[in-house]
């Protein structure tokens, strides 16, 4: 009888879902637009409050709320807050470690203001102690803007290191910038990014160079329900002691819509279609928010099973363990 009123209760809420804020289940519905080849957290073609990952700007959109993040992988259980505080803004988010080059235990830092300009700056720091007077660290710094409709961003990794018995064994490089630009409805928006790995024992230092260009766009299509949709290339190459493959060459198209059918219920869904190169490959997924006071719960609606590595895309959805495969409780004040 329980998993009766279970099921019924998670089948209302798949009604509905929407908010500007953000969670790690509204992106996997929803989408990035190629920003995950860029930045951990945030998209490139709708607003979203993770945007702020990759440009620290936009932390003075979205203050005073705090977020509890479950799922899987390397960010399973990872936290944070936003608040202001005199003139400016503050961003904390917790155990974001696939943001990381290397190391575990990260923490973000996004301090911003409005001078005229919305101005951000962000640092993501990360360490691990390993046997053997081992250590990795990591400490990466973005700077970002906001006016007149462009929003400028960069990032440079200014630590990235493995050690073991005290002497440096891998050193990474890495750094890239953006731009998004806000015409009306519209947003195009290009991204680059530069990444090396030395391994300092063998001498090698491949460098990968993967870059983004899109147009996306977010319009109301009826009276709480919004379209969001982007079409966009990615393109990645390795550099290996000058010898060149191509690692990534695809073109694919993002699309989501929200539609908020009760007060406290919200509906999303979401497309992934790979229109030219890579693999192919559709996958299609749902989600939703629940809504009460100032709580505000985000699911991704996943597989019936953890059992055989299956993901939010596996084929046997079912109300189970699986049903919530990624949510977050939001407090807003």
């Amino acid at each position: 009888m329980n998993k009766r009123i279970v099921s019924a209760l998670v089948l209302a809420g798949m009604i509905a879902s929407s908010s500007a804020f953000a969670s790690n289940a509204r992106e996997m519905v929803m989408g990035t637009g190629g920003a995950d080849h860029y930045s951990n957290g945030g998209s490139f073609y709708y607003e979203d409050a993770y945007n702020f990952f990759y440009n620290p700007a936009y932390v003075n959109d979205y203050k005073n709320w705090a977020i509890f993040e479950k799922g899987t992988g390397s960010d399973a259980s990872s936290f944070g807050f936003v608040s202001s505080m005199m003139n400016f803004n503050l961003g904390m988010f917790f155990n974001r470690n696939a943001a990381l080059s290397t190391g575990s235990n990260a923490v973000d830092v996004m301090l911003g203001g409005d001078a005229g300009v919305k101005w951000g700056l962000g640092l993501t720091y990360g360490n691990k102690k390993l046997a053997d007077n081992g250590s990795q660290n990591n400490l990466d710094v973005r700077v970002g803007v906001s006016a007149a409709g462009f929003d400028p961003f960069i990032h440079v990794l200014v630590i990235g290191s493995d050690k073991a018995a005290g002497t440096e064994t891998m050193k990474y490089n890495n750094m890239g910038g953006g731009l998004r630009y806000h015409y009306g409805e519209w947003t195009p928006y290009a991204a680059i990014n530069s990444a090396k790995t030395k391994n300092v024992a063998a001498g090698t230092e491949p460098k990968t160079t993967t870059w983004t260009i899109g147009l996306g766009r977010e319009t109301k299509v009826a009276e709480g329900a919004r379209l969001t949709y982007a079409l966009y290339h990615s393109h990645g190459e390795t550099d290996t002691a000058g010898v060149k493959s191509s690692k990534l060459a695809e073109t694919p198209i993002d699309m989501a819509i929200e539609a908020d059918a009760l007060s406290w219920l919200t509906l999303r869904g979401g497309v992934h279609h790979v229109l030219i190169g890579g693999d192919g490959t559709t996958t299609a997924r749902v989600g939703g928010t629940f809504h009460v006071a100032k709580v505000d719960v985000d699911y991704a609606f996943g597989n019936g099973t953890a059992a055989g590595g299956n993901t939010p895309d596996s084929s046997d959805v079912g109300f189970d363990s699986g049903t919530f495969h990624q949510i977050g409780f939001r407090y807003s004040w």
